[in-house]
C-alpha cells in the first residue's frame, strides 16, 4: 500500500480555462504533470456559488457541475497542482489522503 492523495477540481460546463473548455485545459495539464488515474464526472445536479444546477426537464440547464478527480502519489498531486494553479483560476480545488493499492496477479498490493 502506498500512501497518495486524491485531487478533487469543481467545474461546470460552461468553464473555460486558457480559452479552452476547462474539461479539456485540465486532462491535457493532468497529463503534461504526469499524473495518471484521472476521470471527468458530470454531475445530473448541483448547487454553488451560481445556485442550483439540475438535469430536471423544468430547467433545461446547459451548465451541470462537472468533477475532475485524479488519484496518485502525494508528491506527484503536489507537483500538479503547482503546475496547475496558475491556470486554474477560481476553481474549487480540494485534496485528501488515500491509501493507493493495484491488486493484480502477484501479492495482490503494489
Amino acid at each position: 500500500m502506498t500512501e497518495g492523495l486524491c485531487l478533487r477540481i469543481y467545474l461546470t460546463e460552461s468553464s473555460r480555462i486558457d480559452g479552452k473548455p476547462a474539461t479539456e485545459a485540465i486532462l491535457s495539464l493532468c497529463k503534461n504533470a504526469g499524473l495518471r488515474g484521472v476521470s471527468v464526472l458530470r454531475g445530473i445536479e448541483g448547487l454553488g456559488e451560481h445556485g442550483i444546477r439540475s438535469t430536471s426537464f423544468l430547467d433545461l440547464s446547459a451548465d451541470l457541475p462537472i468533477l475532475v478527480e485524479a488519484i496518485d502519489t502525494t508528491d506527484k498531486i503536489n507537483q500538479a497542482l503547482e503546475q496547475m494553479k496558475s491556470h486554474l483560476g477560481q476553481c474549487m480545488v480540494a485534496t485528501w489522503p488515500v491509501a493507493l493499492m493495484r491488486y493484480g496477479e502477484n501479492d495482490g498490493n503494489d
